[in-house]
């Protein structure tokens, strides 16, 4: 979207002004020419685009590929990849039985032989299984179902919170190439505006003052743009870093990072947040393994059996026979009892613990929703104020300005100063531009869900 400047009129205004100065009486010749000089810097910048771009598709496809090349690369998504996957594997090592045991026994077996099995008069052969009560199991794997699910969205937090962190460095990365543009600009007007005045004060018609405060604000631009090019530096150092990649990797120019989002209420956003934020479901997890803990430790106070089955051979007869035995612990033992009381209260107060870290989580999530469209509604309206009041007001202060200094009412400095006030209004609608995509990023990351999806959801 253009920024409305009235270039066809200025420029014909300032035809006749220099047309009603080129033919003025010989005493103001050496005027001027001087205002000549000046009048092809101020055509060079007023015809300078001043354009705020509008939505495209080039800088979002771009950031996309980011998107997928960081789920793929980045190193601590793909340790906690791991770690979730190692979680999984408990599930089934938790539900399943203990090994059975196997074994041989000897009795009045005489040492002076070396063969027990054919010289002793008694060989036991036996097979004993340990059996948990019916339910432990069952709610030891439940809690290790939930554990699992747990890391699951915690994965997904983590994913959600680097994808943040990449979107906002890339869209800094584009507001400081725009700061750098517009330093170029200054850069340019300024070493414009050294010359004329170097020049002027040279035939007598300018003054000193005026071209040292040139040189100095030239050479206080000159120093910004080697701080902006190191600040491009540092985004770009962070970027690649999230995206595991060398450092110096080179990065394209960012075209357009702007795209617009319905006007959506508090009740919409936050219902979606509480049903689809990963940290919430990551805690309710937790809950729920708490719960399941507090169950199988419960059940601790049932003892578990034993059975084993034996075969004994006995020696200088047939008559061989099978025996078996069924034992089972005791958990109520006055000596081992706070053993198991102790595990309970320890998992109900662990489920107390997760309830409220549930509870706060909520208050939380809330506030995220909250802050997010604040945010984007108060950039939303400086974007706004920018594009459609401060930038155009701006422009009238630089046409008149150039009026005043055209009539010899004010320096060519001030009308420098006003062209200064454009600039600086663009960087401010850049950084207006910067804020608020990175506001979406943040309500992405408070809701748990993309813009994309969000718009599925309200319709």
């Amino acid at each position: 979207m253009e920024i409305p400047v009235t270039k066809n009129s200025t420029h014909n205004n300032l035809k006749k002004t220099f047309q009603t100065h080129a033919y003025k009486e010989n005493h103001l010749e050496r005027k001027s020419n001087s205002f000549y000089a000046s009048f092809l810097i101020i055509l060079t910048i007023l015809f300078t685009p001043l354009s705020i771009y509008s939505q495209t598709t080039g800088g979002s496809e771009n950031l996309n590929d980011l998107v997928k090349e960081v789920l793929l690369n980045n190193p601590q998504l793909k340790a906690a990849r791991s770690q979730t996957l190692a979680e999984q594997t408990k599930v089934k090592q938790v539900t399943a039985w203990d090994p059975p045991q196997v074994g041989v026994s000897f009795y009045q077996t005489p040492i002076q032989y070396l063969n027990p099995i054919t010289n002793g008069m008694e060989t036991d052969y036996y097979v004993q299984q340990m059996f948990p009560f019916p339910g432990k199991l069952g709610n030891m794997g439940d809690a290790a179902s939930s554990n699992a699910k747990m890391y699951v969205e915690q994965y997904t937090a983590l994913k959600n919170k680097i994808i943040n962190d990449l979107k906002s460095n890339y869209y800094m990365l584009y507001f400081v190439e725009k700061k750098i543009e517009i330093n170029k600009e200054n850069q340019a007007l300024l070493q414009q505006l050294v010359n004329i005045t170097a020049k002027q004060y040279e035939v007598g018609t300018g003054s000193q003052a005026d071209m040292l405060r040139a040189q100095t604000e030239l050479s206080t631009l000159i120093n910004d743009g080697i701080n902006l090019l190191k600040e491009k530096t540092n985004v770009e150092t962070m970027i690649n870093t999230i995206l595991s990649r060398p450092v110096y990797t080179p990065l394209p120019e960012i075209k357009d990072i702007q795209d617009t989002i319905p006007d959506w209420t508090y009740s919409q956003l936050s219902d979606l947040a509480f049903q689809n934020r990963p940290e919430l479901k990551a805690m309710q997890f937790n809950v729920d393994m708490n719960k399941s803990e507090l169950k199988a430790s419960k059940l601790e106070y049932y003892p578990d059996f034993m059975v084993q089955l034996m075969y004994k051979n006995m020696a200088n007869t047939s008559n061989d026979f099978w025996s078996a035995m069924v034992g089972v612990n005791i958990p109520l033992a006055f000596w081992s009892k706070d053993k198991f009381t102790g595990k309970v209260q320890e998992n109900e107060i662990n489920i107390s613990t997760a309830q409220e870290q549930l509870s706060s989580m909520k208050n939380m999530v809330a506030s995220d929703v909250q802050n997010a469209l604040i945010k984007i509604q108060s950039n939303k309206n400086l974007i706004d104020l920018y594009k459609n009041t401060v930038i155009p007001q701006a422009e009238q202060t630089l046409q008149s300005t150039l009026a005043a200094y055209q009539t010899g009412k004010t320096e060519f400095l001030m009308f420098i100063d006003a062209y200064k006030m454009v600039l600086m209004a663009k960087q401010d609608y850049y950084m207006s531009q910067m804020s608020y995509m990175q506001s979406q990023a943040l309500l992405e990351q408070a809701v748990g869900l993309s813009i994309d999806q969000i718009k599925e959801r309200i319709k």
